[in-house]
């Protein structure tokens, strides 16, 4: 997806939900004021964007066509939102109103309010070709029945891939894990293998020590922010507590791959495993996709720590994961506060993402706690890593204009 692409199917799908947040579109049963935005899984189909009801446990999926699209994508779009609708509750095509000469918006409006109307929920919105945020519901979807009691849930919450201090070559060995599993090297869970083979110390629970964690090259893997050696259980093993038995046996529930519950192990795979769902490189199932497969080879055949592996996880990460859409609102919302504070920034952006509908609105969340981690504080601290933005938070669109060219992968 170009870069050009990707910006105009944001501002289409932001305006879209401003919509329906704002209550001048309604979707079947009077549904939209409180839809938000959650993210797309690898899972077959993939729609283009997605929201999320929590009330009434429905998803609506979205497919956006550019300008530049032929007829025959066209036709393939209205196709892909019939099939979005196997894991989707609603679906709509999002379509431009002309292709070249042809009236593309008078022949989809026919063919959606004579063939499809009241028959599938899908519906179908027209943007004007020069101006994506000027739009028409042009079909609607007729009033909606559940067709199974069994609410459908959101498989990726948030829209972006939501990152958590996660060094890009200790992503290539997570995926090396779980191409091994595809390859029926190992059997079980990937990340649990990748955990005792690489992650920990085999001997954790007889000295307590930590070690560094080492990419297939043998080369030490640093963290981004700080660029010390990456290590786990740093801060859980000084903080056990009796004696040696006891803190063993403490120490061994925390990183059990097979014990339930909040455990050190279930929340980092938890924290990781979400980030790389998200960047679509393994499924809903956790296996490894075909971007998975290829980004994963590049790695292997290049380093971990090469420039084209690299430029490629920027790539997908601002594209698949979304880290573009959140980056263009950062930007713009510093350019409207010049010379305002970072964190003051943020703190508006935080409430305008959850106003708008971009996250989930937590009506329990405390401006004044402190414990309660920054928004967008592991995102700055990647895209600082991959220079998209230098240390006074300035965009820097060349590198990411750069980066969104290549070719895919």
């Amino acid at each position: 997806m170009s870069l050009n692409h990707h910006i105009q199917a944001k501002t289409a799908t932001d305006e879209v939900l401003g919509k329906f947040k704002r209550t001048e579109w309604k979707c079947a049963n009077g549904l939209g004021q409180d839809f938000y935005r959650v993210g797309i899984s690898a899972d077959f189909p993939s729609p283009d964007a997605a929201f999320y009801d929590p009330t009434n446990k429905i998803i609506v999926s979205f497919e956006f066509k550019p300008p530049t699209e032929s007829k025959r994508g066209i036709l393939t779009g209205v196709g892909q939102c019939i099939a979005y609708l196997q894991n989707s509750d609603i679906s709509y095509l999002i379509a431009p109103r002309m292709l070249e000469d042809y009236p593309l918006g008078e022949y989809l409006t026919s063919l959606y309010a004579n063939q499809l109307y009241e028959k599938i929920p899908a519906g179908l919105i027209l943007y004007e070709n020069d101006n994506p945020s000027q739009m028409t519901l042009a079909q609607n979807v007729a009033k909606y029945q559940k067709a199974s009691s069994k609410p459908k849930l959101p498989k990726v919450e948030r829209f972006w891939a939501k990152h958590q201090d996660l060094p890009i070559p200790l992503f290539h060995l997570i995926l090396h894990y779980y191409y091994l599993k595809k390859t029926d090297m190992i059997s079980g869970d990937p990340f649990a293998e990748c955990w005792r083979g690489s992650m920990i110390s085999p001997t954790v629970l007889d000295d307590f020590r930590t070690v560094p964690i080492y990419d297939l090259s043998g080369k030490e893997i640093l963290t981004l922010g700080t660029k010390k050696p990456m290590t786990y259980l740093e801060k859980v093993i000084p903080n056990l507590k009796g004696s040696i038995i006891e803190r063993r046996e403490k120490l061994e529930q925390k990183i059990d791959p097979t014990r339930n519950g909040n455990t050190s192990y279930n929340s980092i795979k938890k924290n990781l495993v979400s980030f790389i769902k998200s960047m679509q490189m393994i499924d809903s199932e956790g296996g490894l996709t075909e971007s998975g497969v290829k980004l994963y080879h590049l790695g292997l055949v290049n380093g971990a720590s090469s420039k084209i592996f690299t430029d490629y996880f920027t790539k997908e990460l601002l594209t698949i994961g979304h880290h573009l859409d959140v980056i263009f609102d950062f930007d713009t919302l510093m350019r409207k506060t010049a010379g305002a504070d970072v964190k003051e920034i943020l703190s508006v952006m935080e409430i305008e993402y959850e106003c708008k509908g971009y996250i989930k609105r937590n009506p329990n969340r405390k401006q004044s706690d402190e414990s309660r981690v920054e928004f967008l504080k592991y995102e700055r601290i990647i895209w600082k890593a991959l220079e998209l933005i230098d240390d006074e938070y300035n965009v820097q669109w060349k590198r990411i204009t750069e980066v969104c060219s290549l070719p895919d992968l």
